[in-house]
């Protein structure tokens, strides 16, 4: 199960949250409220996008390159997807979530896009369903040259995860499977 797919900046500098879409709600004692709840999980998904900007921007510099990737030559989705870094870790229990989670990443130039999942989902799953969400985010929103549009098109966003991640469930896809998806997904966009 994925708990939080989150969509945020990568350059250096403050971190900022663009899209998130929570499909786990964890149980919350009676006496926080509803708004306090809210605050505090948006700390929560600021952490983790937090620790995502910190692990892209220290593998650009052990890499020896200190600047970020040349997206302007890059024509297509395929070229995109084929340059972007990736990377997966371990949230401890209590920090931030109060349980284990795993997080899985991409990123690339200003955009990381982030899936934050239980500890016991395939990895190499979440890993795919991220690079198909990534696709169909660029080709339909252009995501990742600017990232901020993520902001005026979350109706998009909102239903390319309702498709491809439905309430936060990991589906094995086969080509068939994907084929079947995109033509509800082409429906549903001709529609907007």
């Amino acid at each position: 199960m994925v708990y939080a797919f989150i969509l945020h900046t990568l350059r250096p500098g403050p971190c900022r949250v663009l899209f998130s879409q929570v499909f786990v709600h964890e149980a919350q004692p009676e006496v926080e409220a509803i708004e306090d709840a809210r605050e505090r999980r948006k700390e929560q998904l600021l952490n983790v996008a937090n620790r995502v900007q910190s692990e892209f921007s220290f593998r650009f510099v052990t890499s020896g390159s200190v600047q970020h990737v040349d997206t302007n030559g890059l024509a297509t989705t395929d070229e995109l997807l084929s340059q972007l870094e990736s990377g997966i870790f371990r949230l401890a229990d209590g920090n931030p979530f109060d349980s284990e989670k795993v997080v899985v990443w991409k990123g690339i130039a200003n955009c990381g896009f982030t899936l934050i999942c239980e500890k016991t989902e395939n990895r190499v799953l979440a890993e795919n369903v991220l690079t198909l969400l990534i696709r169909y985010l660029q080709d339909y929103c252009r995501v990742i040259f600017q990232p901020t549009e993520a902001i005026l098109k979350v109706d998009k966003l909102s239903v390319i995860l309702f498709q491809f991640l439905p309430n936060g469930q990991l589906l094995f896809m086969n080509h068939r499977f994907v084929r079947q998806l995109e033509k509800e997904f082409e429906h549903i966009m001709a529609m907007k």
